[in-house]
């Protein structure tokens, strides 16, 4: 058999803008802040610490944003101009401030009851005593449990009174709080309750009807009541005025969750990942969605955050996790303006591309397609920016200490 000499062919070494574009959003798959498009001295934004997040379950991050970038290069060189304008800004309908005034708003207790009211425990006390009904067989089974009474509004109270008070009250187990050594000992605890009423209430507390749970695959079925309690008291007691923020935030978990995430870069590793948008002077919450690790497209997670705030002329600073050009035209076809960064392969035109290359230190240049702007501006490197608020003028400013 005749064998012939392989034929070697020569290697191909990457050029270097080449190597840019692939490390230029080597975590666009989840919010990512290392991606920013900014340096962590720059001006224009604060630095923020390389991160990864790792979801426990099947469905990873990637399954929301894949398809949102792949649809987000719509912009073509023919539509983007240098013609540069200012965007007439609609007139704002939000009808913001506060909508549910307490009787005495010096009072703590009485601007507490706004959210905690009556209705909240009431809710509680019906989920945790119906959950007993359903389990006493296997709750009677045990000859040390206490008789059990329905559990009343008051008493919730004090049971979640005793769990803020274990918060600043440290011990090594649950017993010690009722323990009645004069070293150990805290007489709140056992005046407000024994210690085996709280345990009986621990062991029962519940948020939903466990028989509706066949019907729903949703995997915040066990708290969704909960969520939505507080998400509807949110936007009925306070509107927020028309400068909004859409960001992601982690409720710190380290139990076993199938939607919990892992971010090695932030101080809270564990958690639960939640996208929020609130008022941008105040923080107040306006409305949230935990990620659940279903498989839900980005700008379908984005439309349904900014759902309460829709056709109102409200406008959204957002980072460039959130940001592309498909999302900016989508929100602005429903009237809601955004700005904030964005990544390269999130619609920005190739020409705007190939001009930021050779631009300097303190250089700009933007490109326009009706109200939607993109500009760049180079620091220690190349800041992106997408924006329908506003025009291309930068301003000068004193670096923060």
């Amino acid at each position: 058999m005749d064998q012939r000499p392989k034929r070697l062919t020569p290697k191909r070494f990457l050029g270097e803008q080449e190597i840019s574009d692939f490390f230029s959003d080597e975590l666009s798959d989840v919010p990512c802040e290392s991606a920013s498009d900014s340096d962590s001295q720059s001006d224009s934004e604060c630095g923020r610490g390389e991160q990864k997040i790792v979801t426990t379950d099947s469905e990873s991050e990637s399954d929301r944003s894949s398809n949102e970038c792949a649809g987000s290069n719509i912009a073509g060189t023919a539509t983007w101009g240098k013609v540069d304008k200012t965007p007439a800004l609609g007139q704002f309908t939000g009808n913001p401030g506060v909508k549910q005034i307490p009787s005495d708003p010096t009072q703590v207790s009485e601007v507490a009851e706004l959210f905690f009211g009556d209705s909240f425990f009431d809710m509680l006390c019906q989920e945790t005593n119906r959950y007993y009904l359903q389990h006493r067989e296997h709750y009677d089974r045990s000859y040390k449990a206490l008789k059990w009474v329905d559990v009343t509004s008051a008493e919730m109270r004090k049971f979640f009174a005793i769990i803020f008070l274990m918060g600043h009250t440290r011990r090594d187990n649950l017993k010690e709080y009722w323990s009645t050594d004069p070293f150990l000992e805290i007489p709140i605890f056992s005046k407000l309750m024994s210690r085996k009423r709280f345990e009986q209430i621990w062991w029962c507390l519940h948020f939903n009807d466990n028989e509706l749970q066949p019907q729903s695959t949703s995997r915040l079925f066990k708290i969704q009541p909960l969520l939505n309690f507080f998400v509807q008291k949110f936007q009925t007691v306070y509107k927020p005025n028309q400068q909004l923020s859409l960001d992601e935030s982690v409720i710190p978990w380290r139990g076993r969750l199938r939607m919990r995430t892992y971010n090695p870069g932030k101080l809270t590793k564990y958690g639960l990942l939640v996208c929020v948008v609130t008022e941008s002077t105040s923080g107040y919450i306006g409305n949230l969605e935990i990620y659940s690790g279903e498989g839900k497209k980005l700008q379908e997670t984005i439309l349904s955050v900014l759902e309460p705030y829709l056709d109102q002329n409200y406008h959204v600073y957002q980072d460039n996790y959130y940001n592309s050009v498909a999302t900016a035209e989508h929100l602005f076809s429903r009237k809601v303006r955004v700005c904030g960064t964005i990544r390269v392969n999130r619609g920005l035109p190739p020409d705007l591309k190939e001009e930021c290359k050779s631009l300097k230190r303190g250089e700009t240049t933007f490109r326009r397609k009706g109200d939607i702007l993109l500009q760049s501006w180079r620091d220690t490197r190349v800041v992106n920016m997408i924006l329908t608020i506003h025009n291309s003028s930068m301003v000068d400013v004193q670096r923060r200490c």
